[in-house]
């Protein structure tokens, strides 16, 4: 689902790219993130943070978005530098044939915007090696939200934190870290999960 202008204007403010450098830089912090190389963060936006991973850390990113407005914002950042590439690409059909490409996924909130969240995760999965990570920043619903909003919101992702991490723990993901923080009636969660088969 492509964001409306209000909320690209937001997304694409330079506060905001910065609240998501700070999430990761909080993040290395708590977990050991040495020797990630190739990153792909999913809804890149103007890709703030992906230029931010490339440059400081030297990190190979791929940035996609479903929204080519965003992905032209972004190329910016992508002249003159090596291993920084953002890509139209729908986050529940990956266009990367290889499994296990990444030891990093980054989602900041991005899956309520995808309809088929579970799709998604499913091709993260695919997608994250053997010991990579998956860092999820979003809002999640509670369970009785879920009920009223899930038949109605086809092209939202209407979900609880349970749903998230019970898919990833399911599939042979384990939970490193974990924070819930309350926003009106939604709470936002931090999970980073580490791939371990």
């Amino acid at each position: 689902m492509k964001m409306s202008k209000m909320e690209k204007k937001f997304v694409n403010s330079k506060k905001h790219g910065q609240r998501n450098i700070d999430l990761y830089e909080r993040l290395s912090q708590k977990i050991d993130f040495t020797g990630i190389k190739d990153v792909l963060e999913i809804g890149c936006g103007a890709g703030i943070l992906a230029n931010h991973l490339n440059e400081k850390y030297r990190m190979n990113v791929i940035g996609i978005d479903l929204d080519p407005e965003q992905i032209e914002l972004a190329k910016k950042y992508q002249e003159k530098k090596e291993n920084l590439q953002f890509m139209v690409v729908d986050a529940t059909k990956l266009s990367f044939s290889e499994e296990e490409r990444f030891d990093l996924a980054i989602s900041t909130h991005v899956m309520h915007h995808i309809g088929n969240w579970e799709e998604a995760l499913m091709e993260i999965k695919r997608v994250v090696r053997s010991k990579g990570f998956y860092v999820f920043h979003d809002m999640t619903y509670s369970s009785f939200l879920v009920k009223i909003f899930r038949p109605i919101a086809k092209n939202y992702g209407v979900y609880t934190a349970q749903d998230i991490k019970g898919f990833f723990v399911k599939n042979n993901f384990k939970v490193l870290y974990e924070e819930k923080r309350r926003h009106f009636i939604f709470k936002n969660y931090i999970f980073v999960f580490q791939k371990t088969d």
